[in-house]
């Protein structure tokens, strides 16, 4: 049963591709919706049920607890994304946006899906490596869907420096194939990860070391890890909503998971040092990303630094281990979901405005009193603060980081202080701030930004209901998981925590 489903996660993405070509853009959006909706209830499926290790496909691909925690991730934002995208492109349309420019919007985007999915599931390291290459050239003509000088700029950043980084990433392969194919020779079993994880033991460790470093500087490259992250802020905030939230809630954990296979390979050999460099890694991208977000003046850029940071610190909990990784594993779903429903709310700011710069956005609370409420308790969550569920995964590393080292915890804790100040200060002067004088009309009406919009007029009236709601949805279910998670899932988390020697503190 399970290798069907398995099957059809691959399939419906696939069929979803081939079927952009040639549907009209809006019968297209219904299409999706119907293929998004099956791909979140196959993953379902497979996750209430699943119990070990799965291989299919003739062995190229498998589902472990730790790539299923992903796809669960995945498949959940993606869902969302596919509603607000069936308003996105009605509502671009209807303020005079050309049909054609939609021509591939679904194309590209079901391309991305598709090569994520070949990604997480590759139990071969060279279909990994080719899986996660193409999501470059999808999401490159994405991030430049809009087709200004700023989206041309921050595509050409984003895939000169994750085609470098990608590149590292595969002599990372080759040399761990260099290793491997001492034990099993020169075929496919070296490239495979469950039979390198068997043989560890028996590899060279000098070489294992060298991979990972490769594959963390590599693969970092594109999870956004500092200092190789000046494309990230460019790329996250230059795409359209939907695809900024796909970005960073998701494409970059498929580029962890590169990660941590190889600091699983590492483990099985018995080589413990590679924590440290995930540690020095996570603290360095938090502290980058902390100082980055105090400065920042564009929402979107804002919150592309806070998915480095939430990066960082999920990079920091799997180097030190123990409850902490229960923690990263918690964090990789709540981070995805809070930072979606950040840039699905802010798109609908943008979409009304057309402006990205946070001190010409003022009085969302009553231009846009859904999305404004929204924006403000997302960046209040996406900080970790309760009673959203990014708090339980933050309280389980920092828990952990305390216990590991109590001045490596404290110099954590300073820093997250900084990113809420920054974050959400930022975000409440957008809600409640008056606008400047100079936005003042000569009938003393005060005005939003550059929409010409007075108090009275609730901007947000005129979008489509779906990009109003489906981010309230999605703050809603953030602030639900806190309280309950489902047992399925959580078997799954303590599951994928064992791997990494996390403790299973649930019971």
């Amino acid at each position: 049963m399970h290798h069907k489903l398995l099957d059809l996660i691959l399939i419906l993405p696939a069929a979803a591709l081939l079927f952009s070509i040639f549907t009209d853009v809006l019968w297209m959006s219904y299409l999706q919706l119907a293929v998004s909706v099956l791909v979140f209830l196959t993953v379902g499926a497979i996750a209430v049920s699943f119990n070990s290790i799965t291989v299919f496909l003739g062995g190229f691909f498998f589902v472990d607890y730790i790539n299923l925690v992903i796809l669960i991730t995945v498949s959940t934002l993606e869902l969302f994304v596919a509603f607000y995208s069936f308003g996105y492109v009605r509502s671009e349309i209807a303020g005079g946006v050309s049909k054609r420019k939609f021509k591939f919007y679904y194309f590209w985007k079901n391309l991305f899906i598709f090569s994520m999915m070949v990604s997480i599931l590759s139990n071969n390291l060279g279909i990994y490596w080719t899986g996660l290459e193409a999501t470059t050239l999808a999401t490159a003509l994405l991030v430049s869907f809009n087709r200004t000088k700023e989206s041309f700029e921050a595509t050409w950043k984003y895939v000169i420096m994750c085609s470098v980084g990608i590149a590292i990433g595969l002599f990372a392969i080759v040399i761990l194939y260099f290793t491997t194919s001492q034990v099993y020779g020169e075929s496919m079993r070296s490239l495979s990860f469950i039979n390198i994880m068997q043989a560890g033991a028996k590899l060279d460790k000098n070489f294992l070391m060298l991979s990972f470093i490769l594959a963390l500087v590599g693969f970092g490259t594109k999870v956004g890890f500092a200092p190789m992250h000046n494309w990230l802020p460019d790329a996250h905030s230059q795409g359209p909503s939907p695809v900024s939230a796909l970005l960073s809630g998701v494409l970059l954990n498929t580029a962890l998971l590169g990660i941590l296979r190889f600091y699983q390979i590492n483990g099985a050999a018995g080589i413990y040092y590679p924590k440290y460099f995930l540690i020095c890694f996570g603290f360095l991208t938090i502290f980058v990303s902390a100082f980055s977000i105090i400065k920042q003046t564009d929402y979107k850029r804002l919150f592309a630094f806070s998915s480095m940071e939430n990066m960082g610190i999920i990079a920091l909990g799997f180097g030190i281990g123990g409850i902490a990784v229960i923690g990263s594993l918690l964090q990789i779903f709540f981070h995805a979901l809070n930072k979606g429903l950040l840039f699905l709310s802010s798109g609908n700011v943008l979409a009304a405005t057309h402006e990205r710069r946070i001190d010409k956005i003022r009085n969302l609370s009553k231009n846009f009193p859904i999305t404004g409420i929204v924006l403000l308790f997302g960046a209040m969550g996406i900080s970790g603060m309760p009673p959203f569920a990014m708090f339980l995964g933050e309280i389980y590393i920092m828990t952990g980081v305390f216990r590991n080292d109590i001045w490596l915890g404290f110099l954590v804790f300073i820093l997250l202080i900084l990113v809420f100040i920054g974050l959400f200060g930022k975000v409440l002067k957008m809600y409640v701030g008056k606008a400047n004088a100079s936005d003042e009309e000569e009938d003393g009406e005060l005005k939003t930004g550059s929409t010409g919009a007075s108090h009275k007029t609730v901007i947000e009236a005129g979008l489509h209901p779906f990009i109003v709601y489906v981010p309230l949805i999605m703050l809603l279910f953030s602030s639900f998981l806190l309280f309950y998670i489902p047992y399925p899932f959580l078997h799954i988390i303590k599951s994928a925590a064992a791997e990494f020697g996390g403790r299973l503190i649930f019971k």
